[in-house]
């Protein structure tokens, strides 16, 4: 079966048209859906597991599960929501894993003292910052992520979370009470 040439990419088609052409191996509409979303996924990723190296991994596997999953995306205006979910979902099976790393570690090591270096990173503002979003509860950490990491509006939160646009709302106004408490009370 001989490919038909696809008309060149215009910078402003929507996310959907070009999981279209992805869909139909069109590599270059898939750049574009990259280049349009990798900032806030790699910032997203990042922030979420308190390491760029990491984010930007875990950024770069997203978007390897889009490409691999592009035929199967129902195109329906919430491409962001879809991809998100993915980043989303990748940042939490990391979380899981790096628990599970940390409590052999601490089985192994029970008793040792604090590395210096965690020590330094403690009195600098963005680790407190980083800290005191991992002490959110989930709901509340990954709707403050979607909203200043991400860069996603409150509408798209609540389709990605599956929750009304008002809990959404909620959820990154406590978030910010409560880590805004928390910075206070940790000051170096």
């Amino acid at each position: 079966m001989q490919r038909v040439p696809l008309p060149p990419i215009e910078p402003e088609r929507s996310d959907d048209d070009l999981m279209r052409r992805a869909a139909e191996h069109d590599q270059a509409a898939y750049a574009v859906l990259v280049r349009r979303h990798q900032a806030r996924v790699r910032a997203y990723c990042g922030r979420w597991c308190g390491s760029g190296v990491i984010g930007d991994d875990l950024a770069q596997e997203c978007f390897v599960e889009v490409w691999q999953r592009r035929a199967a995306y129902v195109p329906q205006g919430k491409f962001k929501s879809y991809l998100f979910r993915i980043a989303a979902n990748r940042c939490k099976n990391q979380q899981r894993s790096r628990q599970r790393e940390q409590a052999l570690y601490d089985a192994h090591s029970a008793g040792g003292a604090e590395p210096e270096s965690q020590r330094l990173l403690a009195n600098e503002r963005r680790q407190r910052v980083q800290d005191g979003v991992a002490k959110l509860s989930e709901p509340q950490r990954e709707a403050v992520l979607l909203r200043y990491s991400a860069d996603l509006d409150y509408a798209e939160i609540a389709s990605l979370l599956d929750v009304p646009e008002a809990t959404a709302r909620s959820r990154v106004f406590l978030g910010l009470i409560k880590l805004r408490r928390l910075l206070r009370t940790e000051r170096p």
